[in-house]
């Protein structure tokens, strides 16, 4: 080795043709051409869903607003010589009804579910359901219960046992091992209370 020193200086021609530029850069332009038209179909996508959500909304705001949430209204009273409790069920067929008796308890309730329509093929439902329990009276007989229904009121009635004259009387204690058994009663429509 003589005692010059040479300096290696890479050449770019070796790595790149005459059409370098073109075969290097044509890759990144149809990916970025790409890019640009899946960006323009989603820029579409969200304007056509932007304009589904306004009509959405639209509609919701023109529609009635629903009734109001209100409690079944009812009414216990002793009349003459018997008990009667009468509810307000108006928004109730006597099929939606049920009145249970277990033990000295009522447990009377309904369900509801109907399905509306606007007019332009669209439909909603509206569900309602209510449950209440009411304690029978003392002196209320639970086997003479009786429902009807009329004029979109249920009336529930039993007579109360009246008190024995008798000053005396025995009484002979009986032991079940099974528990008392509930009573259903079906609401039947009728003419009146």
């Amino acid at each position: 080795m003589d005692g010059s020193r040479t300096t290696w200086k890479p050449s770019l021609s070796s790595f790149m043709g005459m059409d370098w530029p073109v075969r290097s850069l044509w890759p990144e332009i149809t990916s970025l051409y790409r890019h640009g038209e899946e960006l323009q179909e989603l820029k579409s996508s969200l304007e056509q869903l932007e304009k589904l959500q306004h009509q959405i909304f639209e509609e919701i705001q023109q529609m009635p607003p629903s009734q109001e949430i209100y409690p079944v209204a009812c009414t216990m009273e002793k009349e003459g010589s018997g008990f009667a409790l009468t509810l307000d069920t108006k928004d109730f067929s006597p099929e939606e009804l049920s009145v249970r008796q277990v033990r000295r308890k009522l447990h009377v309730s309904g369900n509801s579910e109907k399905k509306q329509e606007d007019g332009t093929g669209s439909y909603s439902y509206r569900s309602q359901e209510f449950r209440r329990v009411f304690a029978l009276p003392q002196g209320v007989n639970p086997e003479a219960l009786t429902c009807s229904m009329a004029d979109g009121k249920l009336y529930i009635q039993a007579p109360v046992n009246q008190p024995s004259e008798a000053a005396e009387r025995m009484l002979v204690a009986q032991t079940t091992l099974n528990n008392p058994e509930s009573t259903e009663h079906r609401v039947q429509p009728s003419a009146g209370p």
